[in-house]
This record gives structure tokens, sequence and C-alpha cells, in this order.
């Protein structure tokens, strides 16, 4: 059976528990999971990503974003965060970028992390994007391959605070 994206169902709260577990038990990011290190409650985090979905009830500050589940065999491999206005919000234009990843743990260097952003760039596509700036930390050795495997330009390196590091920002056409 082959991967695909789907919207956060109550089906999956089992799997996106199983998924959160192994990212806190691996000391693993949680980039591209919204949030999701903060509730332990499948529910709950599934109606704040809700939240991110329109105008009307995005949180200020903040830019409308989607989170997509990537499943394959009924489990939760991958989680992705597309925010299609990233180019109107100070953060996300030069640190965030219009998509997030992550893969769980257990799957990673296997290939999936380089098909979800394949399978996702179509997707991006019909919300009128010509392209998509993806980011990642300097020494993020994993992100950079999926995101240049996906024809990924590097644009420039910006020192972020938060992490007394370089954010490397990419460039996909799509």
């Amino acid at each position: 059976m082959s991967a695909y994206f789907s919207k956060i169902k109550k089906e999956y709260y089992d799997s996106l528990n199983e998924y959160r577990k192994e990212l806190m038990e691996t000391g693993s990011s949680f980039d591209g999971c919204a949030n999701l290190e903060n509730f332990d409650d499948m529910e709950k985090w599934h109606l704040d990503c809700i939240l991110y979905e329109s105008k009307d009830t995005v949180p200020p500050l903040y830019s409308i974003g989607y989170q997509y589940l990537y499943i394959e065999d009924d489990e939760v491999i991958g989680l992705l965060n597309f925010r299609p206005e990233a180019m109107s919000h100070p953060y996300l234009k030069t640190f965030g970028g219009h998509i997030g990843y992550n893969i769980r743990p257990s799957k990673r260097k296997m290939g999936y992390g380089v098909r979800m952003l394949k399978d996702f760039l179509p997707i991006a596509k019909t919300y009128g994007l010509k392209e998509v700036l993806l980011t990642c930390l300097e020494h993020n050795e994993g992100s950079k391959k999926i995101i240049m495997a996906n024809g990924g330009k590097y644009d420039c390196s910006l020192f972020y605070k938060p992490e007394n590091c370089n954010v490397e920002r990419y460039i996909i056409t799509l």
C-alpha cells in the first residue's frame, strides 16, 4: 500500500499518540507538527489545528495553516504543516517557509521524507503558488537532502537567534 495524505481524523488519534510518544522518547524535533508536543489529548490538538484553517479563527500574529497526516497501512508516518500565505507573514517569510514537515523517528532514512514532500508539491500548486520556501537549521542534513531531492535551490542562510545557528532557506519551483 502506498502512502497518502489525510486531514486529521479520529481514526488516527491512537497512531498520533504513538507518533508523539516516539518524538518525545527520541528527543526529536516537533517541527511541522503544529504544537503537537503541547497536547496529550489528540482531540484537543485536532480542534487546535482547525483554528488555524480560517482567517476568522487563526490566533493573532499567526498565519493560516493546514495540518496533514501522511498515512501508510493505517499508521501516521509523517506530518506536514502547510502555510499558503507564508510570504505575507514576517516570521514565516524569513525563517519558517510554506511547508514544515516531520517523519516518525522509526520511519526515518527510508525515503518517506522525500516522497512525502514530492507528493505534497502538487497540492501546494493548487493554492496558486509558483514556488515554495522551505527552511531548515544548518545542521539538519536529513532535511536538506529531502528539500534538494525535490528540486530545492539554496537561497541564503540567516542567523536564527533562538537556536543560535543559521537557518538555510531553499526555494522549490512548482
